[in-house]
């Protein structure tokens, strides 16, 4: 019995599966989509191309399309675009250099996009690459200890040893307000002394290249326990001397291999993407041979701005 179940159920399929391949026979689909919505001039639209017009789009999008009235109005554009380009083309603007240089820089980017940037991902990018430049490169993903101070720079140690009494003495100024009186340090002193964070090394953090901390100042910083802590006077050479207070501490933070990975994929994949790129242009000047010459661009005569006041006098 079971087994005449069985049969009778495959014997069943079968003939669905037939019927469905007769009503639906090979070709059928793209019989459909061939069928032309509209002839404009010599150019037509298909059912396929509006098709392709919606499917395009985001899920999100292609829910409105579920109405009949917004397929139309979708179609109903196309025809409208189809007459503007002929109106466009039969004037000529297929000619024009703007045109030309748009449809060539499009071009160049619908090239690069379809035969580097969807062919090869950032996800398609080795986790055992990504491993190893991070191992290679494990100082880009570790950011140092940092300290930030404020100081008083003063002329002696007799002057410094005066900033630490005022700033003991009870209902004193604040550092910050002794530092915009009396700091001989014309840079730090309008703000109140504040030397930004800076690393061990003394770059401050943001403007390594504009200048550093004194090295006695940053030593000093490094040595202090805890924010708020005042330094004793500080001789700076040169008969200069500072006072300093910890005013901030970020610890040393390293980024894990999983966190920084997202970043090594994409910088992996830019540089593999450029390698391709120029083999590409290796490849090309091979095959089309361009023929260059580099002693003629001395002839290239640029137009030079108009002068502004010239325009105004006259």
């Amino acid at each position: 019995m079971r087994r005449t179940l069985v049969l009778s159920l495959v014997f069943a399929s079968a003939f669905v599966m037939h019927a469905l391949a007769e009503k639906n026979p090979p070709g059928a689909d793209e019989a459909r989509r061939a069928k032309v919505f509209a002839t404009i001039g010599s150019a037509t639209i298909t059912v396929g191309e509006l098709e392709d017009l919606v499917t395009r789009r985001s899920p999100y999008a292609r829910k409105r399309f579920e109405e009949l009235s917004a397929l139309r109005q979708l179609a109903d554009a196309q025809v409208k675009n189809e007459l503007f380009y002929q109106g466009a083309d039969k004037l000529g603007y297929g000619d024009d250099p703007a045109v030309q240089r748009f449809v060539n820089q499009t071009l160049v980017k619908v090239f690069v996009r379809k035969d580097f940037e969807e062919t090869v991902t950032p996800d398609d990018v080795p986790d055992e690459e990504v491993a190893e430049y991070y191992r290679e490169n494990a100082e880009e993903f570790r950011r140092p200890e940092m300290r930030r101070a404020r100081h008083i720079l003063v002329g002696s140690e007799a002057d410094a040893q005066e900033i630490l009494e005022l700033l003991g003495s009870e209902g004193g100024k604040s550092f910050r307000a002794l530092a915009k009186e009396r700091s001989l340090d014309s840079e730090t002193k309008v703000r109140g002394g504040d030397l930004l964070y800076f690393t061990a090394d003394g770059s401050v953090v943001g403007r390594e290249a504009s200048g550093t901390v004194d090295a006695t100042l940053a030593k000093a910083a490094f040595s202090m326990k805890k924010t708020g802590d005042v330094s004793e006077p500080l001789d700076l050479g040169d008969g200069k001397w500072s006072v300093l207070e910890l005013t901030g501490i970020r610890p040393e933070r390293i980024q894990t291999l999983d966190k920084a990975s997202g970043l090594i994929r994409r910088k992996l994949w830019r540089t593999e993407r450029e390698g391709a790129l120029e083999e590409l242009i290796v490849k090309l000047r091979q095959e089309v041979k361009p023929e260059v010459h580099p002693e003629r661009i001395e002839a290239i005569v640029l137009e030079q701005p108009a002068d502004p006041a010239g325009q105004a006098n006259r």
